[in-house]
């Protein structure tokens, strides 16, 4: 019966298709990244702890005697050797972790956490992650050359293959890795002080999923890429000064 009666209500006109937004894609993308071009501004330049972290350093350059330039550039090298330099490292620090990583992951079984029906939320790269990655892969480099200067000319460190041992080598290496975890410890608790964490700590926890090995490794603000490095060079003279014989010289 219901089927035979026809409807009393008037067809419905059939629907056309759906129309499209207005295309604004660009215009989103531009907004977003002058949004973020201005968080990198802010949080870098208009930061307590950025300002902070360049007093001590400045002070710690006129303590010394030292200039910006050999900060910058402690072996004397030339622009094009020292740019050249600075690609070298990036191309194997990036091989090297992201194709650790490549080769690894997909081997290991996926956390508790990173399995079930939810999708896991992935923090996009925008222009303040990109600013934050140059500026920690410029420190990277600088500090590698002050550590490589360190080595080859302070006198607390032992280069002579005959006056290697057991104290001074295998062993200093790993007092070097146990001082070094000891004293990031409770830096990285401090990052986590309210006073702190909004300044400096913040950036780091909006990476929930880190699956792009260095990109995401090397993704924290360049005032806490500074410390952790500084902790590195304490540990080197903590364990050059500790180990006896060996690393701390004849």
């Amino acid at each position: 019966f219901f089927f035979a009666v026809p409807s009393l209500h008037p067809p419905s006109p059939p629907r056309s298709p759906p129309r499209s937004a207005p295309p604004r894609l660009g215009v989103g993308r531009l907004r977003v990244s002058r949004i973020s071009m201005r968080e990198a501004l802010e949080t870098l330049v208009l930061n307590p702890a950025s300002a902070l972290t360049a007093a001590v350093a400045y002070g710690l350059m006129l303590r010394s005697g030292a200039t910006f330039g050999s900060l910058l550039n402690p072996w004397g090298l030339s622009l094009p050797l020292w740019v050249a330099g600075y690609l070298a490292v990036r191309m194997a620090l990036l091989g090297f972790v992201d194709g650790f990583v490549w080769a690894l992951a997909p081997r290991l079984p996926a956390l508790p956490s990173r399995v079930g029906p939810k999708p896991v939320f992935q923090h996009k790269i925008n222009a303040t992650d990109v600013a934050y990655l140059i500026v920690n892969s410029t420190v990277e480099y600088v500090f590698a050359l002050q550590i490589s200067h360190l080595l080859w000319f302070a006198p607390l460190v032992v280069r002579a293959p005959t006056s290697l041992s057991l104290l001074n080598g295998p062993l200093a290496f790993w007092m070097l890795l146990v001082v070094d975890d000891m004293l990031y410890a409770p830096l990285h608790r401090a990052m986590h002080l309210q006073a702190v964490y909004r300044w400096v700590h913040k950036h780091h926890h909006r990476n929930t999923f880190p699956a792009r090995g260095y990109i995401d490794a090397a993704n924290e603000h360049p005032v806490e890429q500074i410390a952790a490095l500084c902790l590195h060079w304490v540990a080197v003279h903590v364990v050059a000064h500790t180990a006896g014989g060996g690393v701390a010289g004849p």
